[in-house]
């Protein structure tokens, strides 16, 4: 009794710790102080307390209730699914959230994902426990598992690395693609407004709508366009954008392309001086690079969602990883406790299989996350089924960048800076 007592005290003191270090840093107080002030500090204090009563509305009334509310909103999220890095603050992970992801096992995503296959190699190692105690023979070399393991290991290290270099490619995409749309936006306000008005309005507009038509393709047209897409895209393919979205999720954006590039040439027909003055000349030239530039990006973006890594190399993991995790307990049952097989094996499959999974998860690097707002991006439901698509479906059941890019997110941040560009 008193060892897990003394357990019981070590552990709580190392959670409160981790919890500590978690919280966030308090308000400082505001000190009273009962010393007497100098006149020109009493007179300081004066003035400091008349502005910030002129700033202060004088007939503000807040009632009780509102402020209890700011109270609970300003409150901070003391919930254990809340404490995590922020992508928008640049914060990460750090060597202090140990306690706090142990913790937060039972509801990982990937647990979720293999938990079918712990569950067999359990069954398989309570079975072969059972079969021990009647048959104390049966019983493999412990040798040819650890020699298989250093090849399985590299199996795996390569499989996982593979997929985060395409990963790593893909977010790289998605950060050029904003680029070239900040400088277009940029390029067009500064240079071509003043020459091209009305055709400088109406790029900038069909420009807002390329962040949607590239996430419609890196979801493999999952997620349905929204309307400011559908209305730059040409008159007579309109009645059949339904269509030609489902069947190639790429054409969008192409679409988008062409009339981007022939706003452009509008631009020179509208300009009187387009012909005379040769710096406008090559502000239009410069354009119409970077909108290839923007085509060359759908066009990897379209290769990392149509080549996978190559399936078997995949499926040959994947049965050498079963094999050498079924027949693990027939191996350790021999040289250890029987009773400690069963936690080693699931431990060992935990992390062995897990890191399967996260190849397998990020080796399509886009995911879907719908939006709230006055553009939200729905979700195309399958005919058949009724449900949406499984990429779309990952993107609600996590948090951005847990297990790929949330592009619908990325689009609609796009969208937004040209637009308030647009409007500067």
């Amino acid at each position: 009794m008193k060892r897990l007592a003394f357990l019981l005290l070590v552990s709580s003191l190392v959670l409160g710790d981790v919890q500590g270090s978690l919280r966030p840093p308090a308000a400082p107080a505001v000190k009273q102080s009962n010393t007497l002030l100098s006149p020109n500090q009493a007179k300081h204090e004066k003035v400091s307390a008349s502005s910030y009563t002129a700033t202060t509305p004088a007939n503000t009334d807040i009632s009780s209730s509102q402020v209890t509310l700011l109270e609970k909103k300003e409150a901070p999220d003391k919930s254990l699914k809340n404490r995590r890095p922020s992508v928008d603050a640049g914060l990460r992970y750090s060597s202090n959230d140990w306690m706090l992801n142990f913790l937060l096992i039972p509801k990982s995503f990937i647990l979720k994902r293999i938990g079918n296959h712990l569950i067999a190699n359990t069954l398989a190692t309570i079975l072969t426990i059972w079969v021990h105690e009647y048959h104390p023979n049966i019983q493999i070399p412990m040798t040819g598992h650890s020699l298989l393991a250093s090849s399985l290991g590299l199996l795996l290290s390569y499989r996982t690395n593979s997929a985060y270099a395409r990963f790593w490619e893909a977010r790289g995409l998605w950060t050029n693609a904003k680029a070239t749309c900040r400088n277009l936006a940029i390029t067009v306000k500064t240079h071509l407004e003043p020459h091209s008005p009305k055709a400088a309005t109406q790029f900038l507009q069909q420009l807002a709508a390329f962040p949607a038509c590239l996430m419609h393709l890196c979801l493999g047209g999952a997620a349905k366009l929204p309307d400011c897409a559908l209305q730059q895209m040409p008159p007579y393919y309109q009645d059949q954008a339904a269509t030609l979205c489902q069947q190639q999720p790429a054409w969008p954006a192409m679409l988008l392309c062409m009339q981007l590039q022939h706003t452009l040439h509008q631009a020179e027909l509208e300009s009187k001086s387009a012909k005379l003055n040769l710096i406008e000349a090559a502000h239009h030239n410069a354009i119409a690079h970077e909108i290839e530039t923007l085509l060359k990006y759908m066009s990897n973006c379209e290769k990392i969602l149509r080549t996978p890594v190559p399936w078997t190399y995949s499926r040959h993991t994947s049965r050498f990883l079963t094999l050498w995790m079924g027949t693990l307990p027939l191996a350790l049952i021999g040289t250890v406790n029987k009773w400690l097989v069963l936690p080693i094996v699931f431990a060992a499959g935990y992390c062995m299989l897990g890191i399967e999974e996260i190849g397998h998860l990020i080796e399509q690097p886009f995911v879907g996350d719908p939006l709230d707002g006055d553009d939200r991006i729905f979700v195309e439901l399958d005919a058949h089924t009724g449900e949406a698509s499984e990429i779309i479906t990952r993107g609600r059941k996590t948090m951005p960048y847990d297990i790929g890019i949330p592009v619908c997110s990325l689009a609609q941040q796009i969208k937004e800076e040209i637009l308030n560009i647009a409007q500067m």
